[in-house]
């Protein structure tokens, strides 16, 4: 009978452990989506020198594939530094707003997405745009794209542009 209880101490020990370390992984996770989840609840403020980091590091992680550079603000903002055309998107909950900060290039938005495919939850990517309204964009401009929308950035060879992109979500 002792080597029973010995035994069942050891499981139960060992199921302990194991709890306490689910435990201690789910709250570590938790953390983690909390803290990432959400854009900040008191006010940001960058300065005109940050913003300029921004757009440097945003060209530094520039994914010569994609043609993307990203520096991410908060969750709902990021910059962009793009030197190539890119792949067409449709963001099915979230418009994006863009406000060009140097350089120039075409959005192409609107139109029929040429061989879509979801890559994340409310996202579709695709080949091309068929139709749509080209807007020709440059530093100091702003275009809002609804969310839902597809869209496509257009860029000549030796054109790059850098924008922050506010994602909002329409009421």
């Amino acid at each position: 009978m002792a080597c029973a209880t010995v035994s069942d101490r050891g499981r139960m020990l060992a199921s302990m452990r194991i709890a306490s370390v689910a435990a201690c992984l789910v709250l570590a996770i938790t953390v983690r989506i909390s803290v990432h989840a959400a854009d900040p609840d008191k006010p940001v403020f960058w300065s005109a020198a940050q913003n300029r980091d921004f757009d440097r590091q945003a060209t530094a992680k520039l994914n010569a594939e994609r043609h993307l550079g990203t520096e991410r603000l908060m969750d709902s903002a990021f910059v962009a530094f793009r030197n190539g055309s890119g792949e067409a998107e449709l963001h099915v909950k979230q418009a994006d707003l863009l406000l060009i900060r140097s350089g120039s290039g075409t959005v192409l938005v609107g139109g029929e997405m040429i061989e879509g495919k979801p890559t994340g939850p409310d996202e579709v990517r695709g080949k091309s745009v068929s139709g749509g309204t080209r807007y020709p964009v440059a530093a100091g401009d702003t275009l809002y794209i609804p969310a839902n929308t597809v869209h496509q950035f257009l860029m000549e060879p030796g054109q790059s542009f850098t924008a922050m992109v506010v994602k909002i979500t329409p009421k």
